[in-house]
């Protein structure tokens, strides 16, 4: 079994709302050895809660992105600021650079998509536990220290912008849109097409799952 050697295992705790994806991580990871989860929980705000309260502290948190009452990256903030000891690995199923430089700027030190194969869920778990960092291609420590050295950002939206995307979410239609925003139809369309290319996106439909996924509005969960 791998790690046998070492008979202290490795505390995790883990977010995550999908109770059997939940289930399933944590089978895979204690039966590669080595790892032992004492803390589990449906999102963030659970999760700090949990760990305030428990008399043993773990070493890495397991975290997902995209859950209620607190997103992944509002609790990787708030371990941090509470427990700047604790390592936090991002495990979601978005996979991109604009989430990789939000999760850097949030304070995480790994990050991997859920797709990925168990074996290096479990290699993430040990590495960030014995180097501080997760170090891949697309994670490396060059790239964690441009982001933090402010070299590298994601893109800045102006006010007009951030509006449209919060309101793109909204069943209105341009119109509608326009009235609020107290603009022209017009002058909506070229807004809409400045922030289609800046974001990368070629929908309202995309417009809404950027500003979901990224935090910029919530949806509320019954």
């Amino acid at each position: 079994m791998p790690y046998a050697d070492n008979p202290a295992p490795i505390y995790v705790a883990y977010a995550e709302d999908h109770k059997m994806v939940r289930e399933t991580v944590i089978d895979f990871m204690e039966k590669l050895g080595g790892i032992k989860f004492i803390l589990q929980a449906e999102n963030g705000r659970e999760l700090i809660a949990k760990i305030e309260n428990s008399p043993i502290k773990p070493d890495v948190c397991l975290i997902d992105i995209v859950m209620p009452i607190m997103n992944g990256f509002e609790t990787v903030t708030g371990i941090k600021k509470m427990w700047d000891n604790i390592k936090v690995l991002v495990l979601s199923g978005y996979f991109s650079e604009e989430y990789f430089i939000k999760m850097i700027l949030s304070e995480a030190d790994g990050y991997l998509t859920k797709k990925s194969n168990p074996v290096d869920i479990h290699k993430a778990i040990i590495d960030v536990h014995e180097t501080g960092i997760y170090n891949t291609e697309l994670f490396s420590r060059q790239f964690v220290n441009e982001v933090r050295n402010k070299r590298k950002l994601p893109p800045e939206l102006t006010a007009k912008e951030l509006q449209l995307l919060k309101l793109s979410i909204e069943d209105k239609t341009y119109e509608e849109i326009a009235a609020i925003m107290n603009l022209t139809a017009k002058s909506v369309e070229g807004h809409r097409i400045r922030l289609f290319q800046k974001l990368g996106v070629k929908t309202r439909a995309g417009l809404a799952m950027y500003a979901v996924k990224y935090g910029y509005v919530t949806i509320d969960h019954a």
